[in-house]
Order: structure tokens, then sequence, then C-alpha cells
């Protein structure tokens, strides 16, 4: 029962989001350019928000957590949860962005423009709110290719948060010289599997390592330790070849031969999944506060400005 009432909430939300993305697109046509600067900078404000807690958590997992993507159940619900906290954080920006924060009276008026905003985050979100923030930035993230798993740091020992595009590898074999160049293809438009560094020389990274494999075939084909090894492999452990870059494979062949757990942070080049935090502000945007939007990014940029001369 309550897996249909969760996906009730997530396609209400979705459809939601559908409606509030087909008016911002009306109101938007209709506006001059200079109206459509406020809705912009709301906009932007969203996409950064998401992307820094999203960055956060996966910084958080990587340094006190020790959590990867390629632990089995758990980086999936942790993943989901980072993408969730995420959109929350991205709408209450929004809603705080369109609040007029700065024509506070009183006492107010002379507190720091970041307690003001932070009054405002607080004040004008919801549970119900962040309710359906996590499930717009959710189905969002997850409908433009993103993965939640991802969002985890990579463990060098299994494949990566990047891990997309692969070939199979004969054994331990060494890759060819058309698999090299297949490999130097992909690792110059999608990036190392790890940690999604595309330049410098390609490293044809075995996965499973060699070492893992010798390794199960002395072992049983049985019991729980057997069962959560393949499942980081995706349930199989037929090698298969991944673009890898130098640093990663110096890590790696350190971590394999001890077993050890090693994980790496991961950027990349930009993908559609990072707009899930714009579909978020898109549900709470209303063209009537554009004018407080505006008020607030000129305080910000004041307050910015002020920041930058106290460290001259």
């Amino acid at each position: 029962m309550w897996v249909q009432q969760a996906q009730g909430v997530a396609f209400g939300a979705v459809a939601g989001a559908r409606d509030a993305v087909e008016r911002t697109v009306r109101a938007a046509s209709a506006t001059k350019p200079s109206e459509a600067i406020p809705f912009v900078a709301s906009c932007t404000t969203s996409i950064f928000v998401h992307s820094a807690v999203v960055k956060g958590c996966q910084a958080l997992s990587c340094t006190a957590l020790r959590v990867s993507c390629a632990t089995p159940i758990v980086s999936t619900v942790m993943g989901g949860a980072a993408v969730a906290l995420g959109s929350v954080a991205a709408g209450s920006a929004s809603r705080a962005l369109q609040q007029p924060l700065s024509e506070s009276r009183g006492r107010a008026r002379d507190r720091p423009f970041l307690a003001r905003a932070w009054e405002a985050v607080v004040s004008e979100s919801s549970a119900q709110d962040a309710a359906l923030d996590a499930a717009v930035g959710l189905a969002f993230f997850v409908a433009l290719g993103g993965r939640v798993r991802s969002v985890l740091p990579s463990d060098v020992r299994f494949p990566g948060a990047n891990a997309r595009s692969s070939m199979p590898a004969v054994g331990a074999a060494y890759a060819t010289k058309f698999q090299r160049s297949e490999l130097l293809r992909m690792l110059r438009t999608q990036g190392c599997h790890h940690c999604g560094r595309k330049s410098g020389a390609v490293i044809a990274d075995h996965m499973p390592p060699n070492h893992f494999v010798e390794r199960s075939k002395q072992a049983r084909n049985g019991g729980l330790k057997w069962v959560l090894a393949k499942m980081r492999f995706s349930g199989s452990v037929q090698q298969r070849f991944y673009p890898q870059c130098r640093g990663c494979s110096q890590k790696q062949a350190v971590a394999v031969k001890k077993n050890k757990k090693v994980l790496v942070m991961h950027g990349g080049s930009w993908k559609p999944h990072h707009l899930a935090g714009s579909f978020v502000m898109f549900r709470t945007w209303s063209a009537a506060n554009q004018g407080n939007v505006a008020a607030n990014a000129a305080a910000a940029g004041d307050w910015v400005a002020s920041q930058a001369q106290s460290l001259l």
C-alpha cells in the first residue's frame, strides 16, 4: 500500500512540475529580455545549490562515511537521499530568493544578509514543500539520465561512478591497438570511469581486476562473501575494459594488491541531470516576485563585494 502511495506522490509531483514548466515557458515568452533576468537568476541559483549539496554529500561519503557507489543497496539509498536533499535545498533557496529580504524593517534590516536569507528559507518551506521538492528533483534527475548511486565516490577496486561505456576483455591479455584507440575515445568523451578526468593517457582497466579473477578461481562459488563480491560487478565476473586515467590506475594497483578500500571523488563534464535543480525551481516560481529576486540578487552581490574587501 505504501509503495502505491509513494508512486502516486511521485507521479503527482512530476505532473505538477510539468505544468509549472509550461506556465513558466509561456510567461517567459511574453516578457521582455530585462524581465527574464530574475527568472534566470533564480534558475541558476537553484542549479548551483542542488549541485553544491550533492557534491557535499559525495565529499562526506568519501571522507567520513566511507561508502562508495559500488556498495550494494546502500549506495542507491544514500545516493537517492543526497539527490533528494539537494532538491529540497534548491526549492528552499528558490522560495527564499523570491521574498523581500532587502526590505526588512527595524532590527531585522541590520542583521547580516545570510541571516535574513536563512530565516526566509526556514519560514517559507513546509514539510509538504520539502516532500514535493524531493520527489520532483529525484524524478527529473533519473529521467535526465542520472544514476543515484553514482552520486557517491568511486572505489578504485570496482567499476566507478562514471562507468558507462566499456568493451569485452579477453582474460588477462592486454588491450589491442584498436581497443586502446576506442578506450581513448571513451576517455576523451566520458572521462575516467573512476574520477571523470578526460586528459592524459588512457589505461585499459580490467574489471574485475585480474587479481580478483585469480582469487575467485580458487574460491567456492557460494557464500555471502562471494555473492556480495559479484553484486559489486553487476552480478558477473566476466572481464571488460573500462577507460581509466593514470592516477586512478596507480591508486588501484595498491588497493587491489592489499584489498584496501581507496575512494576517489569524481567530477567530469556537464550532464543533463545536473539541471534537476532547475525543475524544482519551476515548481516554486512566481512571476509576481521577480522584483524581489532582482533586489535580493543585488543585495547578495553587495554582500559578496563587502566580504571580498574585508579580506583585502
